[in-house]
């Protein structure tokens, strides 16, 4: 599908006209792409609670962009947004235990994809806070809830190499130092 009414290096968002490369059009594209990496991931994982949680993520990653295409008016990211995530991590956290080094990502393919995604939604987290100086009015609390997102992804990546029976790869700095 095409308009051509971007040809000229703007889009319509909140029902005006801005550049393309303005910090908000650059955060929403940002959510975006992390939207993909996620939707592989659901397309990799044999596991449905996994699954269904990426779902939900994704599905907030949508809510967030209209959070910041309305500044709050239609969506608001909440705490409550950020205590699901914080739940559900812990669920992951009680099946793998406690972690005591610096884990090297990879393992399982499955653990692997997780990783990068994770990795994925840090710079975006990065990326977000930047963005936040330029955007005064953004909700903060988008960046707590993508700060507890990669938390959530890491959970995931040491849950799935553990239910695929792949030990982890640590780092032990104390070999170093």
């Amino acid at each position: 599908m095409f308009t051509r009414e971007g040809d000229d290096g703007s889009t319509n968002v909140i029902n005006k006209r801005v550049g393309k490369d303005s910090p908000l059009v650059n955060l929403l594209g940002d959510l975006d792409e992390l939207n993909s990496y996620l939707g592989y991931l659901v397309s990799k994982l044999p596991w449905e609670d996994m699954k269904n949680d990426i779902k939900k993520v994704q599905y907030t990653l949508f809510e967030i962009g209209e959070d910041l295409s309305t500044n709050g008016v239609k969506k608001r990211i909440t705490m409550d947004y950020v205590k699901w995530l914080e739940d559900r991590t812990v669920a992951y956290r009680k099946e793998t235990g406690p972690v005591r080094l610096f884990v090297i990502p990879g393992g399982s393919e499955e653990a692997s994809l997780v990783h990068i995604t994770r990795s994925v939604c840090r710079r975006i987290e990065r990326n977000t806070v930047k963005y936040s100086k330029e955007l005064p009015e953004m909700n903060k609390m988008i960046i707590t809830y993508l700060n507890r997102l990669s938390s959530l992804l890491f959970a995931m990546a040491l849950a799935a190499n553990k239910r695929k029976g792949v030990e982890e790869n640590v780092y032990d700095i104390g070999k170093f130092w």
